[in-house]
């Protein structure tokens, strides 16, 4: 699986990874996947550039938000077409997040779950959810910390791979 042709999945999930092992928030996968989009541009620099400015495309919209709405939101908030565009902006982040839930629980393609073993009756359990239980599992009983959870997957990624 490709995302429009800039980065495979494996190379997503990667990324994504790092970024959730790192404390603070998730938007240095922006500069990440800014950087990976300009490698067929070619060089270091050309990567550089694509991390700013996919940097940039996360971070300006909220900035300009904040110095020139800010300003008259509440004179802007008291119309009721606000209230209600407020109202189906919350559903429709509520939505965006039960969807990527679900996507989790979508199956891999076989290439990532091809193992150099055989585990007999459970080669066929779907993975993401046994994945996503144990992890919640390990975070809600055990209190592992979630970077210790992350390096014991990438580090069964390369001994699997």
């Amino acid at each position: 699986m490709e995302f429009k042709h800039y980065l495979t999945g494996q190379e997503f999930l990667s990324g994504l990874g790092l970024v959730q092992a790192m404390p603070g928030p998730n938007f240095s996968i922006a500069a990440y996947i800014g950087a990976l989009a300009m490698r067929p541009a070619g060089g270091t620099g050309m990567q550089v550039v694509g991390a700013l400015v996919g940097t940039a495309g996360i971070f300006l919209p909220g900035t300009f938000l904040i110095f020139f709405v800010i300003r008259f939101w509440d004179r802007l908030r008291q119309y009721r077409v606000v209230q209600a565009s407020l109202e189906g902006i919350n559903a429709v982040s509520a939505g965006l997040v039960c969807a990527a839930t679900f996507l989790l629980y979508h199956p891999l393609p076989d290439k990532y779950l091809a193992l150099p073993f055989h585990l007999g009756p459970i080669d066929s359990l779907p993975v993401n959810p046994l994945l996503v239980g144990t992890t919640f599992l390990l975070l809600l009983w055990e209190k592992v910390p979630s970077v210790v959870i992350v390096a014991a997957a990438l580090l069964a990624g390369a001994v699997l791979k």
